[in-house]
């Protein structure tokens, strides 16, 4: 199972149904999204993903869950270019977690960029579907699941 890091950023997308998500996810409640995974075709079914906030504060790690449906391609998310016929990947994934970067405490970008194993990763990636090398992802799951209440 490999991991991978998908981004959202308010400034180019809003997500107006995240406080009812987050809800949700919380309940326990399966949870399945769809997200762009940039240009990547490795991302498989039972991966891991990992949420991350980018472009506004408060940046960090907001979410993960497990990937349920491989990437495939449709319409480019963003209306202008989907109208000019542009496509993009897509993975499915179930949400475990999804916090509310506006009023819960998140794994902030600033701990990924100066703790290590963390900060031999560039968390300020553009594009969705970046692998998150396995010796950062077990220290992810951990610190991760101390956060959420899992351990």
């Amino acid at each position: 199972m490999a991991t991978y890091l998908l981004v959202w950023n308010p400034n180019r997308w809003h997500w107006p149904d995240l406080a009812d998500v987050v809800e949700r996810v919380g309940r326990g409640e399966p949870v399945i999204d769809r997200w762009s995974c940039g240009s990547n075709r490795r991302i498989g079914h039972g991966d891991r993903v990992f949420l991350i906030r980018l472009g506004r504060k408060p940046k960090g790690i907001i979410g993960s869950g497990t990937v349920v449906v491989a990437p495939y391609e449709d319409l480019h998310w963003q209306p202008e270019k989907a109208r000019q016929g542009r496509h993009t990947r897509y993975i499915e994934f179930q949400f475990d977690a999804l916090l509310d970067p506006e009023n819960e405490p998140i794994l902030w970008r600033e701990r990924l960029k100066s703790e290590a194993p963390f900060s031999n990763m560039h968390w300020d990636t553009r594009s969705s579907g970046v692998r998150i090398p396995d010796d950062i992802a077990v220290e992810l799951e951990k610190t991760w699941a101390d956060l959420v209440g899992r351990n």
